[in-house]
């Protein structure tokens, strides 16, 4: 169901999604779930570098150099001590985060890398690369399927309601005066009967691809005069090629472009799991003997192109979205509060996509008959902590046994 463009074996990964969300689970899913998901977050360090420097290079015509940032107070620093320019709205918003750090979310983990080239005197800055946190896309993911549900509940919903202006003879739905509380009611009946086609694992094959193709995503600072040049070094680079170009423009301003890039085969198949890389494997359940075996097994039947999401934006904008109007913390805040579906049906959701990839960091690798989250069924939070907690072997349970007599 969920369809993760960046990665490779995303047929696989979004069937395992669809058989979970029915309770069809194969006794294969956990370790097939596992290495999608790692072997993925592994490659995608490695070819979106190789694709980045290769790109910079292209378009500055210079090497550039990058390092490793785990917050985002780590590139915001980095931005407001290497500015392109500097305008009198960029000196107040630098200034304003010198004075008040704690109000920029400084702490938010990030992973990705920060990219520069030595200029004359200082570093200069010249974008980023960011891959998705494991909870980012179980959060971005259940949020895709809850739209997706939501509408068929509304749909179906709306056939209620047709049915019952049949009914009274009259020949358009629209002409019916529906008092709220039968309009709650079709709702539930619609949302109830969804369910249990979810229950019953008849909805399995209705269920789309979601595709999400973000997961991988490279910020480049490119000024106005130069977009036409940037777009052409794109459209050279070899095994790069540009699907879509969206242009945003309001209080956050950008180009969006979706690339489709073909993987540097060779370049992954040298560059196997080893040293600390290993051990975060062996760390998630994985055999250290095994693991070379698995990841050339794994990029051999892997498809050969994935797909990225290129931001390019001005100095000023990339500021504004960082320290300033449209800063990225913010916009995701807003967007979680604003969930105009909100039922045990989307909660569980977002409990089963959080918990499957939580399952991939964990040392533990169980095979499921059952899913131990199921869509029809309520939950406490509290049960869902002791699930996770499981994975992990901590124990759930803070209260002491009775002492024996």
């Amino acid at each position: 169901m969920l369809f993760l463009e960046s990665f490779i074996h995303r047929m696989t990964l979004a069937q395992i999604v669809s058989r979970w969300m029915v309770n069809r689970p194969m006794s294969t899913d956990v370790k097939q779930l596992k290495e999608i998901i790692n072997f993925n977050s592994y490659i995608a360090r490695i070819w979106v570098e190789f694709f980045t420097k290769e790109l910079a290079r292209r378009f500055y015509g210079k090497d550039c150099l990058s390092f490793s940032a785990k917050t985002k107070g780590m590139l915001k620093d980095f931005a407001v001590k290497h500015p392109a320019y500097t305008t009198p709205r960029i000196t107040r918003l630098i200034d304003r985060y010198h004075r008040y750090p704690e109000d920029f979310y400084r702490e938010t983990p990030f992973d990705g890398k920060i990219y520069y080239y030595e200029g004359q005197d200082v570093p200069v800055f010249i974008g980023t690369t960011r891959i998705k946190r494991f909870r980012r896309i179980a959060e971005k993911g259940s949020r895709r399927i809850v739209d997706f549900l939501f509408e068929r509940i509304r749909e179906h919903a709306d056939d209620l309601a047709v049915e019952r202006a049949d009914r009274l003879g009259i020949a358009q739905k629209e002409q019916l005066v529906t008092p709220e509380n039968i309009m709650i009611d079709e709702f539930s009946h619609a949302e109830r009967r969804l369910i249990k086609s979810i229950r019953l694992g008849t909805i399995e094959s209705e269920l789309p691809l979601l595709s999400i193709p973000d997961i991988v995503g490279v910020k480049v600072i490119v000024e106005q005069d130069r977009h036409s040049r940037f777009i052409e070094t794109i459209n050279a680079l070899k095994g790069c090629t540009l699907i879509e170009k969206e242009e945003h423009k309001g209080i956050y301003n950008a180009i969006n472009l979706r690339i489709a890039y073909d993987l540097p085969r060779d370049l992954l198949q040298n560059h196997p799991p080893s040293g600390r890389y290993a051990e975060i494997m062996s760390k998630r359940g994985f055999d250290l003997d095994q693991i070379h075996h698995r990841y050339n097994t794994f990029l051999t039947a892997g498809e050969d192109q994935v797909h990225l999401e290129l931001i390019i934006c001005n100095f000023n904008d990339f500021i504004e979205s960082e320290i300033g109007k449209s800063m990225h913390e913010e916009r995701i805040l807003t967007q979680r509060a604003n969930r105009e579906y909100n039922s045990h049906l989307a909660t569980n959701i977002r409990y089963l996509m959080n918990y499957m990839l939580t399952l991939c960091l964990a040392p533990s690798s169980p095979e499921y008959e059952d899913v131990p989250i199921k869509l029809w069924v309520k939950y406490m939070p509290d049960t869902i902590d002791c699930l996770i907690r499981n994975l992990y072997h901590v124990p759930a349970d803070s209260s002491f046994d009775a002492p024996k007599e």
